[in-house]
């Protein structure tokens, strides 16, 4: 199996489209955004033709008003790893969302991490702003790693770290041997790109993408809406800000995160780093897979 792994913007996904119609393998995205429908121009998914070209897997498999974990991600990514391989293809795992990865590869034991209804409840209740603040001061390292936007999965962290009184425990079942292959331009090269692609979303109608998702009823508020972008493009379409400055505000969060990305991906040591811009890691890859 390979995983092709970094921060948004970077390269992963056309890198992945080579590898596998060169191997003849699938795609299994481990992004925690592009499982949901109707969220195609915002979460940057594969296109329609690159789907029909490579089978792709976890993309698209929940509404946005549903629960998706990692959990949920782990038991079903698995299953796809083990359906490509029981038809003799290989299996390419590529996306940023860290926890993904690691759930999938590592065998983090997410379903054995501690729950107490009564302080999630009491979490829930309380000021959204307050809490990535208190998660900073229980687990730096989680806090780190997660976006303070992201309040289900803040919450789900001081759930824990509460119950046991400190950082999350980082407990193991089997995981999945992989070759990782990391893609990390240059941070200017990054910038621009994450630019253009906000740029090119506005030209592509993640407007009318968001105008559909508010008019299905959609809550703003959902996990599934805090994929990069929504918020901003939602205060536009309510007359709240400007286009110029929605485009802006989404850039610069994609920033952000493609910074937290890092942070976490640079922390394997199993992961192979390349500079996309200088070296195509694509031989390597396939001398590994040979």
């Amino acid at each position: 199996m390979i995983a092709i792994v970094g921060p948004t913007a970077g390269g992963k996904s056309a890198l992945a489209m080579r590898v596998a119609e060169t191997l003849g393998a699938e795609i299994v995205s481990a992004d925690s955004r592009q499982v949901y429908r109707g969220m195609d121009i915002g979460t940057a998914k594969p296109s329609h033709e690159e789907r029909e070209r490579v089978r792709h897997h976890l993309i698209d498999v929940a509404e946005p008003g549903e629960r998706y974990d990692a959990l949920r991600y782990q038991r079903e990514a698995r299953a796809a790893v083990m359906e490509i391989r029981s038809r003799g293809r290989l299996a390419i795992v590529v996306g940023g969302t860290g926890l993904y990865v690691r759930a999938l590869l590592d065998g983090l034991d997410l379903a054995s991490l501690p729950h107490d209804p009564a302080v999630r409840a009491r979490l829930e209740s309380a000021d959204p702003s307050t809490l990535y603040a208190r998660l900073r001061v229980l687990d730096p390292e989680a806090a780190a790693r997660v976006d303070p936007r992201n309040v289900r999965r803040v919450v789900r962290y001081l759930e824990v770290a509460t119950i046991v009184g400190g950082p999350v425990p980082r407990l193991r079942v089997a995981g999945l041997a992989a070759v990782r292959i990391g893609l990390r331009p240059p941070r200017d090269i990054l910038v621009a790109a994450i630019e253009r692609r906000v740029r090119e979303m506005v030209a592509a109608g993640v407007l009318e993408e968001t105008r559909a998702l508010v008019g299905r009823g959609v809550d703003p508020r959902l996990p599934s809406m805090s994929a990069h972008g929504y918020v901003h493009w939602i205060s536009h379409l309510q007359g709240e800000i400007d286009l110029e400055t929605a485009i802006a505000r989404t850039a610069r969060d994609v920033r952000a995160y493609s910074r937290r990305q890092m942070t976490w991906f640079r922390r394997d040591p199993a992961v192979r780093w390349y500079d996309p811009t200088t070296t195509d890691p694509l031989d390597d890859i396939l001398e590994t897979a040979a």
